[in-house]
């Protein structure tokens, strides 16, 4: 029977983050990808959300290779978790791998293959022929990458963005994209972030100019600039922006300290001497900028502790200008409108995204979109890294442009996508199931411990102990306690009349069965208040 090619996207459809696809060849296997994606607010006290290693780990015999897009997160944060369970070389561009490096440094695994490649190399694995090519992103050395297989190329995007005047210079290399793919493509997987997004992206170089603006105009007081620190190649800019306005510069969070080391000692970022300082150096207000962790509102980024007053080192007070350069991704509103307001109340005079183009995403729009489909040309397209409207509107995009809808997949994690070279099919999906971090605890935590975390977070949790005897007889008085359900003090009347309900329930039932105390407590809460509080009871033999 003649080999076909599988594409398994593991993580990365239908969702912002988590970002890993398989692709499969006879009894050979190559990864794309391998990242985490963060807890929406839904996710009570979970850490992050990892991809579902199990399909990988029960077939890691046939596993030639992890090829990494880029350094963000959602790209490479997953690879110390699945790297303890199987054994693969790892390769991607120099910034890629320090990253790489300095999180499986911290895991405790100095036994990973890390192999480098640049975007003018090919590399084999098994029948795999893997070529990257340049792409324009938020963060330098993001590629791209043609993979040829025995059935025909398939063009994997990454994260990319058509920005003719990018910061740090590097553009999505579009000839080369094409000089790879003589004989046609047969499958391209291609970013769908910005699908609702009409034109181009802009450039980068509108943040250049506003940041500059906003230099000229900030006389005799700090400039704060928090965004991701990732995004080294806009550090790039307010470096030279700090240089031109005679600034010295100073950072705070350990992610952005760590990074800018990183992209300083492999040349991605140029500072000039002398201009780093300390964060706790004594600068002249007017003479210090500082670069910062915490555009998206994190609890405990450097300036969201700057705006609850409990940075150790920096003090928001008027005078300041603080520029939010990070457009809030979706789910962090809130967190980022909270710290808004302390930041002002403090005094600071606050830049963000409605009131100046001080941040400009990393993804393509619908514009680039089409430009891409029409440079790639395939003869199957399965929309990859979005939720899952923008996938189905980069389906509808890319019907706009000549498409056929037949040879269009927008498919669900787990979904195995399956060619001959010629026809395309869907053949028996792969279980995949959202994996829970939540400290040391690692896929420990299911949806139904966190189904419990939302109705205790909503509803509180009654605690009830009841003394039995050894024919498991009530043997003494019922004890309630509430913990964030009701105030002891305030409602005694109604926890005595729901300890006199138990105990009549328990005389007539019996204590044997723990569940019976649940739901007649569970029953008499809700015909009460309407809330439904956790109970658990503690039955004890006295």
């Amino acid at each position: 029977m003649r080999k076909r090619l599988k594409i398994i996207p593991i993580g990365g459809l239908g969702e912002i983050g988590k970002n890993m696809t398989l692709l499969e060849y006879g009894r050979n296997m190559i990864i794309v990808d391998c990242g985490i994606m963060f807890p929406e607010n839904d996710l009570y006290g979970i850490d992050l959300v990892l991809p579902d290693f199990e399909y990988i780990i029960e077939n890691q015999a046939q596993l030639r290779g992890i090829v990494l897009t880029h350094g963000h997160m959602d790209h490479i944060g997953g690879l110390s978790y699945l790297l303890k369970q199987v054994d693969a070389p790892v390769y991607g561009t120099d910034l890629t791998l320090g990253m790489v490096s300095r999180q499986l440094e911290e895991a405790g695994m100095d036994y990973v293959t890390l192999e480098r490649f640049d975007d003018r190399q090919t590399i084999q694995l098994g029948p795999f022929q893997v070529s990257p090519f340049a792409v324009a992103h938020s963060i330098p050395a993001s590629v791209g990458l043609v993979i040829d297989t025995p059935v025909g190329a398939v063009v994997h995007t990454g994260d990319y963005k058509l920005d003719e005047t990018p910061a740090g210079g590097r553009t999505t290399d579009l000839k080369r994209l094409k000089a790879l793919t003589p004989n046609g493509v047969l499958a391209l997987l291609a970013d769908s972030t910005n699908a609702d997004r009409p034109g181009r992206t802009p450039t980068e170089q509108l943040v250049t100019s506003a940041l500059d603006a906003i230099f000229t105009e900030t006389r005799g007081g700090r400039i704060i600039i928090a965004t991701f620190a990732s995004v080294l190649a806009r550090f790039q800019e307010i470096v030279n922006l700090a240089a031109k306005h005679h600034r010295k510069l100073a950072l705070t969070g350990r992610s952005l300290i760590q990074n800018t080391e990183l992209a300083r000692n492999l040349g991605y970022l140029d500072i000039p001497a002398g201009m780093l300082v300390d964060i706790k150096a004594k600068v002249p207000q007017g003479d210090l900028v500082i670069l910062s962790t915490g555009s998206q509102g994190e609890p405990n980024s450097a300036l969201n502790r700057m705006a609850r007053g409990t940075h150790r080192d920096v003090q928001v007070h008027e005078g300041d200008t603080i520029v939010i350069s990070g457009g809030a991704i979706e789910g962090n509103e809130e967190n980022v409108g909270r710290m808004l307001n302390n930041l002002f109340r403090r005094g600071a005079n606050v830049v963000y995204g409605k009131l100046a183009t001080v941040h400009v995403s990393g993804h393509g729009s619908r514009e680039d979109m089409r430009i891409m489909l029409e440079a790639v040309r395939p003869r199957f397209l399965i929309p990859v890294h979005g939720e899952t409207r923008h996938l189905h509107l980069h389906s509808s995009l890319a019907q706009q442009s000549g498409l056929d809808a037949g040879n269009i997949f927008v498919l669900e994690n787990g979904a195995t996508w399956v060619s001959d070279g010629q026809r395309a099919w869907l053949a028996e999906p792969v279980p995949v199931d959202d994996v829970y971090v939540d400290g040391s605890l690692v896929g420990e935590i299911g949806d139904l411990v966190v189904r419990d975390r939302e109705r205790l977070s909503q509803n509180g949790l009654v605690m009830c102990y009841v003394p039995v005897d050894r024919q498991r007889r009530l043997a003494g008085e019922v004890r309630l306690i509430s913990q964030g359900f009701l105030q002891m003090e305030a409602s005694k009347g109604m926890m005595e009349k729901a300890k006199r309900t138990l105990k009549r329930a328990l005389k007539k039932n019996g204590c044997r069965h723990q569940d019976n105390i649940r739901k007649t407590l569970q029953d008499f809460f809700y015909h009460q208040t309407q809330s439904r509080p956790v109970i658990l009871s503690h039955v004890v033999q006295v």
